[in-house]
């Protein structure tokens, strides 16, 4: 059975710089790859890089699922369900900094729509707009309300939006009914790999949310659940826990708005739903 025990900050902040430094030497290696590939082709400096074309692919790809008003855009917000990592509104800046430039960015969005004639009006298109160029660090200081800066509102949207990323990286549908038909989970008949991509978003996260008991807790069970399963029967793989786990972290909401399946899976701690899924399931 698998228990997971409180951590102090400093121990988590120790297991999130080793996560962290396990994939420095792949992240270096790519950049030098990055680099050879460079100096081997002609290409001249408007190119795209091997990452903004990436980004691209990404944003183009998500875009249908976090829809927004017209003459504005979602970008970063939608790269942070792909690339959690990604760094845009938040680069070289102090949580308290990135804090302050997220209530800058959004007073400026409040008075853009104010001064269009539409004030906001919290439709899913307009909360899109709203957050559209914070990246998932910025994100989290809202959702956090570092330095008290934000609403209750504008902390339950970003918590939200958070949520609505972490559940299409793990390939569960998320966004307007009306693009659900479109949505094909790429984790279909394979919980391992899908238990797999919740672990890569997690490492992926930002550096305030490692530091946080649940993102200790999350990264360890699915570690544990992940060592144990090498072992096990192929078919169990199938039809084991892994499902579960995944839609724990993923939150099971599908709809992108949270107003319906106010269940255990979004109102309680997800790491304790997964510690609870866990000792029920691997003995």
């Amino acid at each position: 059975m698998i228990t997971v025990s409180t951590s102090t900050n400093a121990a988590m902040s120790a297991y999130a710089a080793a996560v962290d430094s396990k994939s420095a030497t792949a992240r270096q290696q790519v950049a030098q790859d990055d680099t050879a590939q460079v100096k081997a082709s002609n290409t001249d400096s408007v190119s795209l890089s091997s990452t903004s074309t990436d980004y691209s692919s990404s944003i183009v790809g998500n875009a249908p699922y976090f829809p927004v008003r017209a003459g504005m855009n979602a970008d970063a917000l939608v790269l942070g369900a792909s690339k959690p990592g990604a760094v845009s509104s938040s680069k070289d800046k102090t949580f308290p900094e990135v804090a302050a430039d997220a209530r800058k960015r959004m007073d400026e969005k409040y008075a853009q729509m104010t001064a269009s004639g539409k004030p906001y009006a919290k439709a899913d298109e307009d909360r899109n707009a709203l957050f559209g160029d914070l990246d998932r660090r910025s994100l989290n200081a809202v959702a956090t309300n570092e330095g008290g800066k934000f609403t209750a509102d504008e902390q339950a949207s970003a918590q939200a939006l958070m949520r609505q990323q972490g559940r299409l990286a793990t390939g569960y549908y998320s966004g307007p009914a009306d693009q659900e038909k479109n949505w094909k989970d790429p984790f279909a008949n394979d919980p391992v790999a899908r238990a797999h991509a919740a672990l890569d978003f997690l490492d992926n996260m930002s550096p305030e949310e490692k530091n946080t008991p649940q993102w200790l807790t999350q990264h360890l069970s699915l570690e544990a659940a992940l060592n144990q399963s090498a072992n096990a029967d192929p078919t169990d793989k199938k039809s084991g826990h892994f499902h579960n786990l995944a839609e724990i972290l993923a939150g099971v909401v599908t709809d992108g708005s949270d107003k319906e399946k106010a269940s255990d899976a979004k109102s309680d701690d997800p790491a304790a739903l997964i510690l609870a899924k866990l000792q029920s399931q691997v003995s």
